[in-house]
């Protein structure tokens, strides 16, 4: 079942939400109302100590932030440390690449244009483990606020990674970072969003080697032409009881089966 109430897990969202007022029109009134909403910081990532870019977030989890921006990337394999001053967010690593001028993605994050070799990797998924993924991405701040994304990430079947931003490139980048900060192999894991996937997101999932990438939004024709050639599977439209998939379907288990009345 999508979006199952199990998988909710509650996040630590302090400071990233606060109470604002508004007129709010109902039926065929005005009436004064209050609600939560989303806090947006702009913050700077350095790597071992030199400005990379700038970048609008959510003022939570900087430090898995940083070292998944660098990852995902592709300016470094490991992450050696982070340190964070205020808005600052200062990443530690042995530099394997030079970006070049960053320039804004059509995810709204800040692009290095740099792309690694494609990806290599026998790990698979079933449908059930489709909507799992899914369900998973119910946000604690979407839920208070309705103006936040979300991402997680799944290793051998088990959530290991939630994180939400007012941007879905930088939740990509967060969940990432966890998993460099606590040395898991990404190649082993599934990324669940909640936004659209065009060619940016793509390239950070390909960067930081996750085989399978998994949306309830859509995708672009620049998007899934990326994952076909990185060979990463794309898997998009995730709805209660369907979802499509764009590229190399040999990762997900059945697909090779099809309903009675068909050839």
């Amino acid at each position: 079942m999508i979006y199952s109430p199990t998988m909710a897990i509650r996040e630590s969202i302090e400071g990233a939400f606060s109470l604002s007022t508004s007129r709010f029109f109902f039926r065929d009134h005005f009436e004064e109302s209050s609600e939560d909403v989303c806090i947006e910081k702009v913050i700077r990532i350095l790597l071992n100590d030199k400005l990379l870019t700038s970048l609008v977030a959510s003022p939570m989890q900087y430090r898995e932030l940083g070292a998944g921006f660098v990852i995902s990337e592709g300016l470094a394999h490991r992450i050696n440390g982070v340190e964070v001053n205020g808005t600052d967010i200062n990443v530690f690593a042995d530099q394997s690449a030079q970006p070049g001028t960053f320039f804004t993605e059509s995810s709204g994050g800040a692009s290095s244009g740099i792309l690694k070799p494609g990806i290599t990797s026998s790990v698979t998924i079933d449908a059930e483990g489709i909507f799992t993924v899914i369900s998973g991405i119910v946000s604690t701040l979407w839920e208070k606020t309705g103006g936040a994304h979300c991402s997680v990430l799944f290793c051998k079947n088990e959530l290991i990674a939630k994180s939400s931003d007012v941007g879905r490139h930088n939740t990509v980048d967060k969940v990432i970072g966890y998993a460099a900060l606590n040395d898991v192999d990404l190649s082993s894991c599934v990324l669940g969003c909640t936004g659209r996937q065009p060619a940016g997101m793509i390239t950070k999932a390909v960067n930081a080697g996750i085989p399978i990438v998994i949306s309830k939004a859509a995708t672009t024709r620049e998007g899934i032409a990326l994952a076909y050639r990185s060979g990463l599977t794309l898997i998009c439209r995730v709805k209660e009881n369907s979802f499509r998939i764009y590229t190399h379907p040999n990762r997900v288990q059945g697909t090779d089966k099809r309903s009675a009345g068909h050839t």
